[in-house]
């Protein structure tokens, strides 16, 4: 018997109504649509019963009970078996010779729906439980994972600093405000399905056997600017006063130098006045004084200095006049511990009171004016919040950027739409029942066998989002593509002529070295030759935590002498310990900018898409479109990850339609060969020699070094036609 019942109220039925479901495979992996499996419109008669759930539906004059904007739980059932939770809408309400009512309904089946329950949420709007004081402790704790369970890792981006080996780095030295913060993904996911009142269980996100290395996936922190964001700091803090116009100065007594904020001269946050500084908090502040004269008495000495709190604490210059020509210039930095409220000038005097000159003004923020900045600060006790430092992207575009990367589906509990089993798709594939259903075909109906020809794209791409900065700007103008692109092209399919691109919302994590260094990093500058590289609204990026690799010695804050550098980059491990099996983030094999030991076969095309892609580009591929009959616990009981075995050859389900539970009924069902794992060549990459030659194994896994070109190019290596051997992209 078929039982209705809506939010817990049996609904009667006609005895003989069909109502008939259908079930669609390819919703699993649409995160962004609400579309769900369904029921074809079935009506209910209007009896009392009836009309006391829906009200006076029937009465035209008369405002229903029942509220058709609403969903209301529904569950269908057959003799206890439930075959469809999910809700129920009314369609329509038919009126029969001005006395007997129906009501049709719909039912569709329970599904999750991310972006209705997420909205238009942004990563910045959850509290993470992540924040954290910026101390050097902390962040070398991160290092070792034991910073809130190492759901947080600092490492170095070139945010706007423009390093070089050359200039900037030639004594390596990090301050805490030049590390940035990464934050582990899978927290990051946790925290948007448990706001958003999920559940879920997930071999990938917990890191099970294969998916080891997502407890390495970080998400960059920091959504621009050249400082880690603090509580107690912003951008607003820094200023950069000076004179306009020129100033006289005498006196044989220390003056401040009334340094002002006008013209190009700036100070947001008005903690400078008549040339005097206040911390507004404790911290370690830069400092930085330009001097110039444009004339002078000559024969006597000046004097210029820092002074703390009304103390002089280190000297600009002291100097003869005579030493000095008209312009001259000197540029003098200055770092300072300050607790709040302590006060810092520059500050003037002579020898004698008879003594002067002139110091340049005229509004310039670089010599020869006359000027004082703080160009940074080291947070004494500054709290790093994640919500500050996440990037500008909706909750949504997260999960489905993870989505796009992984391949990943969301399959909702039977029993609980808000509990969900979340797989890459062919891991989930795997988890499924076999199940003969060779002796349930109707062989007196048509069994349709067709090529999957008209489900291919000519051209198939994976794809990033393009990124603003220089690294990725260069390969986007010189390539005409996006950094670690992957293309399917199928020029032997006469009839595709479409393209399709999976475009995901990240941008690549390129590294490249700090010119003239040996120090791997992403490199988040603009592409510009403008003084000002600071991309301020990045495009969101994930990397893979390679740990603390051996380098040379660099400085970070107070800790002193480092011998080993926090390493994020897009591969599983760091560059000098590359091999064949471990991981990328690109979608297709790229040549570096930086030496590799080997270029990884696991990129997110060849170990997340490719069987996919195999499986519906084959040949060999077949979809069979036949007549099944199911029982209901059948129906109730199967997965989208079931093989189904009929006569010698195993098949994936891909739609059920027109399911009668009240019947033993013959259903059509759709189903897609499945033909095992392809190889893209008969050979496999097994190793890589220190050379950078690559080995294969073939079918028998003995041990080769020549393989054709095809082959060495389709899993991404070089073929080099003097010696016949593979290699791998990395640099010469």
């Amino acid at each position: 018997m078929l039982r209705l019942t809506l939010a817990g109220s049996e609904i009667e039925l006609y005895e003989n109504e069909p109502v008939n479901l259908s079930y669609q495979f390819s919703d699993l992996q649409e995160i962004n649509s609400s579309r769900s499996n369904f029921s074809q419109t079935f009506r209910v008669p209007l009896t009392k019963k009836n009309q006391d759930y829906f009200g006076a539906v029937n009465e035209l004059g008369i405002i229903p009970t029942w509220n058709p904007k609403t969903k209301v739980k529904a569950e269908l059932s057959y003799n206890t078996i439930p075959i469809m939770r999910g809700f129920a809408q009314v369609k329509n309400v038919y009126i029969q010779k001005g006395k007997y009512a129906d009501v049709e309904l719909v039912v569709f089946g329970e599904t999750a729906d991310l972006s209705r329950d997420v909205g238009d949420g942004m990563l910045a709007d959850l509290d993470y439980d992540l924040d954290h004081s910026l101390t050097d402790t902390n962040i070398i704790n991160s290092w070792a994972g034991t910073l809130l369970s190492g759901h947080v890792r600092y490492g170095v981006v070139d945010r706007g600093q423009n390093w070089s080996g050359t200039t900037t780095f030639v004594n390596p030295q990090m301050l805490r405000s030049d590390v940035t913060p990464f934050y582990r993904v899978s927290k990051v996911f946790d925290t948007i399905l448990t706001e958003a009142g999920y559940t879920y269980d997930s071999d990938f996100f917990s890191g099970a056997t294969g998916f080891e290395s997502i407890d390495d996936l970080y998400l960059l922190g920091n959504p621009g600017g050249q400082t880690t964001r603090v509580n107690e700091f912003s951008e607003n803090q820094l200023f950069h006063v000076g004179l306009a116009p020129s100033l006289v100065i005498s006196g044989n007594s220390f003056s401040v130098i009334p340094f002002l904020e006008s013209g190009n001269f700036f100070d947001p946050s008005n903690n400078v006045v008549s040339g005097v500084f206040t911390a507004p908090f404790d911290g370690l502040f830069r400092f930085q004084a330009q001097m110039s004269l444009t004339a002078a008495t000559s024969g006597h000495t000046l004097h210029l200095a820092y002074f703390v709190n009304g103390v002089q604490t280190q000297t600009i210059i002291d100097a003869s006049l005579s030493s000095f020509q008209p312009g001259f210039g000197v540029t003098s930095t200055y770092g300072v511990f300050l607790e709040a409220t302590d006060t810092v000038d520059v500050r003037y005097k002579f020898d004698t009171a008879s003594e002067s000159a002139t110091l340049s003004g005229g509004g310039l923020l670089t010599l020869p004016t006359c000027s004082f900045e703080l160009y940074n600060v080291e947070f004494a006790q500054g709290e790093v919040l994640a919500q500050q430092n996440m990037p500008d992207m909706k909750q949504i575009d997260f999960i489905s950027g993870l989505q796009k990367t992984f391949n990943l589906v969301f399959i909702p509990d039977r029993n609980n739409s808000k509990h969900l089993y979340i797989e890459p798709l062919g891991h989930y594939l795997t988890s499924g029942t076999k199940k003969d259903w060779t002796n349930k075909i109707d062989l007196s109906k048509d069994i349709q066998v067709e090529p999957t020809t008209d489900l291919q794209a000519r051209t198939y791409n994976w794809t990033y989002s393009e990124g603003k900065d220089l690294v990725n700007q260069l390969v986007q103008k010189n390539a005409g593509r996006t950094y670690g692109r992957y293309r399917v092209q199928d020029p032997e399919n006469d009839f595709a002529t479409n393209s399709k691109t999976v475009q995901n919302p990240f941008a690549p994590f390129v590294c490249s070295l700090i010119p003239d260094t040996g120090w791997v990093i992403h490199r988040m500058l603009l592409d510009t030759e403008n003084e000002e590289k600071t991309i301020l609204d990045p495009r969101p990026r994930i990397a893979f935590w390679n740990g603390l690799v051996d380098s040379a010695y660099w400085n970070f804050g107070n800790a002193g002498i480092q011998t080993q550098f926090p390493t994020f980059t897009p591969y599983s491990k760091s560059p000098n310990a590359l091999v064949v099996d471990d991981e990328s983030l690109l979608y297709g094999t790229e040549r570096p900018f930086h030496h590799i030991t080997g270029t990884p076969l696991n990129t997110l095309y060849y170990k997340y898409w490719r069987p996919w892609v195999n499986e519906l580009y084959s040949s060999d591929a077949r979809i069979v479109t036949a007549y099944v009959r199911l029982t209901a616990s059948e129906m109730a009981t199967f997965e989208f990850s079931d093989k189904i075995f009929i006569k010698d050859t195993y098949f994936r389900i891909l739609s059920i339609s027109n399911y009668d539970p009240t019947t033993e009924n013959i259903v059509q069902v759709r189903l897609l060969k499945i033909l095992g794992d392809i190889r893209d060549c008969t050979f496999l990459p097994h190793a890589f020699l220190k050379d950078g030659q690559v080995q294969f194994t073939n079918t028998s896994g003995t041990v080769v070094t020549q393989v054709s070109r095809q082959c060495c190019e389709r899993y991404g290596y070089a073929y080099d036609n003097s010696t016949t051997f593979c290699w791998t992209t990395q640099p010469q």
